[in-house]
């Protein structure tokens, strides 16, 4: 007499990780280093950060602000790791700002804009409540793809309560 069959065993679950996709700087970014163009990618992959950094944690700044004063003076430690990055993209940027024939490593501009970009205050201007990237329209700062400084934000958690 044979017995019952053994049940097989259950197969592994496959490990699925979340992969958010970057933003569209980066990947502008990403298209100029692939073309060679390491200078123009800096120049664009630092200011269009350092415009969102600002727009992020709500930096107000005068009029006649430098960059060099923003690092020093407006950067605080709630930024997290952005306040750590954004300078180190800045040294990278400067000389090539000014004319320095200083070789720039490519590698180095890539991982500093998409580490600026993974971080969470940053990596949400350019999320929509769906959690879809907005395209850059006609108006928006930079033309990024930002939010302007006055529309909501997305709100994330539970919904607020209704009053009681």
């Amino acid at each position: 007499m044979v017995g019952p069959k053994a049940p097989s065993p259950a197969p592994v679950p496959a490990v699925v990780t979340a992969v958010r996709p970057p933003p569209p700087v980066v990947a502008e970014v990403e298209r100029l280093l692939k073309d060679g163009k390491v200078a123009e990618a800096l120049l664009r992959g630092y200011l269009t950060a350092e415009a969102d950094v600002r727009q992020a944690f709500g930096l107000q700044l005068p009029r006649q602000w430098t960059h060099r004063e923003l690092l020093r003076e407006h950067l605080r430690p709630d930024m997290g790791y952005v306040a750590v990055l954004l300078p180190r993209l800045y040294a990278l940027y400067e000389p090539a700002r000014y004319g320095s024939s200083r070789p720039i490593s490519a590698d180095a501009v890539r991982e500093l804009v998409r580490a600026i970009y993974n971080e969470g205050p940053v990596y949400n201007l350019y999320r929509d409540v769906s959690g879809a990237f907005r395209l850059p329209r006609p108006g928006d700062p930079a033309g990024t793809g930002a939010r302007p400084a006055t529309a909501p934000r997305p709100v994330t958690g539970a919904p607020p309560r209704p009053p009681e």
